[in-house]
């Protein structure tokens, strides 16, 4: 028998940068929103543990997070618990939508759940965030403001189920060298997360389109040309865009008399390189 559980990929409708710690992490002040776009995660039976991915060129040895996912829930065990488990990806791969994070959240709570370990969120919160920065936000999803390394969460008030149009470069961004560089520059501008957290308690849409800011963007547009060239394919049909994480994956939300499928073929028309994903604020 096949169980599945979801992992839901995210946005930042804002995200602020606060700081180096001492342990080599960085502060950070965010505002995390879940979408619609999800990996499935499937467990099934086996003799042996494996790791099965969708992808061929995603790695699906023990430096993968849903790997080690399920290592971590092995000490709540009684025994051995051989297991295959598959990612049927859809997330982009290192795209600032924390794809691999939310599947190890999923892979935690889907086994939390079929093995019966009654492990509670809070508990699985503190497993993830050992795993990984976006992982607790991960475990519970929705929309937070995200404080520490993006562990200590306040949950917000639900938005509406805006339409979301999603490009992701044929680029990758890795975290860790989007944060080399932000230590290495100097006068960025900050971002006003509480801005964003009063437009989100607002639920205007065009209060949180203008609130909409990222830090990393200043910093990764010039290494990464088509962050820009995404922005401006969402610039000239009149939207707000936004750069999400580290990027390079680039978003606007979408009017709601806007037609988004019309929108997203549009732009698949105009682009023959950019993924466009069209989903919704989960």
């Amino acid at each position: 028998m096949i169980h599945s559980e979801k992992a839901y990929g995210k946005i930042n409708l804002a995200m602020n940068i606060l700081g180096r710690r001492p342990d080599g992490y960085h502060e950070v002040d965010t505002v995390y929103q879940s979408v619609s776009l999800h990996d499935d995660i499937l467990f099934e039976a086996s003799q042996t543990f494996r790791l099965t991915c969708s992808r061929n060129d995603l790695v699906c040895d023990e430096t993968n997070l849903a790997y080690k996912a399920y290592t971590a829930l092995l000490p709540f065990c009684d025994g051995p618990r051989p297991l295959h488990i598959h990612i049927d990806k859809h997330i982009p791969v290192a795209a600032g939508l924390a794809g691999g994070s939310a599947d190890c959240a999923a892979v935690l709570r889907g086994l939390n759940r079929l093995w019966k370990l009654g492990l509670s969120p809070d508990t699985l919160r503190k497993i993830g965030r050992a795993l990984g920065a976006d992982v607790p936000f991960c475990i519970n999803g929705g929309i937070a403001r995200a404080g520490g390394i993006g562990e200590i969460l306040v949950p917000l008030a639900p938005l509406p189920q805006w339409q979301v149009i999603i490009l992701h470069p044929p680029v990758s961004v890795h975290t860790d060298k989007a944060y080399v560089l932000f230590d290495k520059a100097s006068g960025l501008a900050g971002t006003d997360v509480g801005e964003m957290t009063a437009a989100v308690a607002s639920k205007s849409f065009t209060r949180v389109c203008d609130a909409m800011s990222n830090t990393f963007e200043t910093l990764i547009m010039p290494h990464v040309p088509a962050v820009g060239e995404c922005m401006n394919l969402l610039r000239r049909r009149g939207l707000r865009p936004l750069m999400t994480g580290s990027g390079p994956t680039v978003f606007a939300l979408v009017p709601s008399d806007t037609d988004g499928e019309e929108l997203a073929a549009a732009i698949e028309n105009e682009t023959k390189t950019t993924e466009v994903i069209l989903t919704t604020l989960q």
